[in-house]
């Protein structure tokens, strides 16, 4: 069985290192790529550019404060996007108070969490991840 693939778009360095190192630790079988901003999510998504060649993610791990296109208008374009709006997707952000960007997704297929700075906190949502690409694979 191949690993996981995810697309992290996460325009923070810290909290993508974080991310790997939970993901790590967690003893995660997948692939993590990251692109920092909207646009480039976009791109690696419909694999145009530079990321012509990539694999469709199995998870988009997102988060909403982007630069060029922010996660909310990732999410919007996505659900708008046949070949898209099936990609389960993980609000990952610093916000409690924009869970409602979740129901801007196709019903079901999108998830939110709020970022910690707790290691073993954030392990346990990166599994949480993980079982919910795996719930739609």
């Amino acid at each position: 069985m191949s690993p996981m693939a995810m697309l992290l778009v996460e325009d923070n360095l810290a909290d993508v290192v974080f991310f790997r190192e939970a993901a790590h630790a967690a003893r995660l079988d997948a692939k993590v790529e990251v692109v920092s901003n909207g646009e480039d999510a976009m791109r690696f998504l419909r694999r145009q550019g530079p990321y012509a060649q990539s694999d469709r993610p199995d998870i988009l791990v997102l988060d909403l404060n982007l630069p060029m296109r922010n996660g909310r208008e990732v999410l919007v374009e996505m659900a708008a996007d046949p070949d898209l709006r099936e990609i389960p997707v993980a609000v990952l952000t610093t916000s409690i108070s924009e869970t409602h960007v979740v129901s801007a997704y196709t019903p079901g297929l999108c998830t939110y969490f709020v970022k910690t700075d707790e290691f073993k906190r954030l392990q346990d949502i990166v599994r949480q991840i993980a079982a919910h690409a795996a719930a739609h694979a």
